[in-house]
């Protein structure tokens, strides 16, 4: 039987004015943190948007190589279901496809008036919970969509 586990990840801009996957958190169905790793670099960084990545400066002294850590989330995450926010940003962040996904922010009866709303506004409205005060937490924000989609499980 699959498991599910929730994935998100903040990201810095580069050079080349792109954004670059920074950390990667994956947390299991009891909100456990199965991962959080921060992913070096692979461009230099010319932004790190702390004031809603809450990436600092210097973080690249403990990150792995984006390959071990798409290399460690495979090994978790085979032949499960990863859910996320607005999941193809990360996954195009880090450079990979699943097959297996469930994307919260484009569930139907989320959407107001066709549009996505912000995860901000769904853990408010779905659980009475304030995310995202400053910057970004992506364990905090892999918890909330999780405990969104096991509300639904869609």
């Amino acid at each position: 039987m699959p498991r599910y586990y929730a994935i998100d990840c903040e990201m810095v801009q580069n050079n080349l004015n792109q954004s670059m996957v920074a950390r990667v958190s994956l947390v299991d169905e009891d909100l456990n943190i199965v991962m959080d790793e921060y992913v070096k670099p692979t461009h230099p960084v010319s932004d790190y948007r702390t004031w809603i990545s809450g990436i600092q400066p210097g973080y690249e002294r403990d990150a792995k190589p984006k390959s071990d850590v798409i290399n460690r989330l495979g090994n978790n995450v085979n032949g499960h279901v990863l859910v996320g926010f607005d999941i193809q940003k990360d996954m195009d962040a880090l450079g990979i496809t699943y097959p297996n996904v469930k994307d919260v922010a484009t569930y139907g009866p989320f959407l107001k008036y066709g549009q996505k709303q912000s995860l901000k506004t769904l853990a408010y409205q779905e659980l009475g919970i304030n995310i995202q005060n400053g910057s970004h937490d992506s364990v905090e924000d892999a918890r909330a969509v999780m405990r969104i989609y096991k509300k639904h499980r869609f």
